[in-house]
């Protein structure tokens, strides 16, 4: 879903015909402003997630204890590591 719905707003946002009669340098730049576009909403969701997540230290010693038997802390941890890492590659790849 996640991926669907920022596909479908890039198709909204940006241009989506490329005629036959373009110069590759237009092609490149059509394509491009897609990849960006798309670089930037990911990045924005991803970067929202990261940002509304508690942090285990700053939440009530009762919560964090729940959030520890319910979801281990290190796998909640790591999650949110794996996260930060996939919005950093994607940024390094666009």
């Amino acid at each position: 879903d996640f991926v669907d719905i920022l596909l479908s707003k890039t198709q909204r946002k940006t241009p989506t015909v490329v005629h036959q009669g373009y110069a590759i340098g237009r092609i490149r730049r059509f394509y491009m402003r897609k990849v960006k576009y798309t670089q930037e909403a990911f990045c924005e969701k991803l970067s929202w997630i990261l940002d509304d997540f508690p942090k285990l230290d700053d939440i009530h010693p009762f919560l964090s204890d729940l959030c520890n038997v319910l979801y281990d802390r290190d796998h909640y941890k790591l999650a949110l590591g794996q996260l930060n890492i996939c919005k950093n590659l994607i940024a390094t790849i666009s």
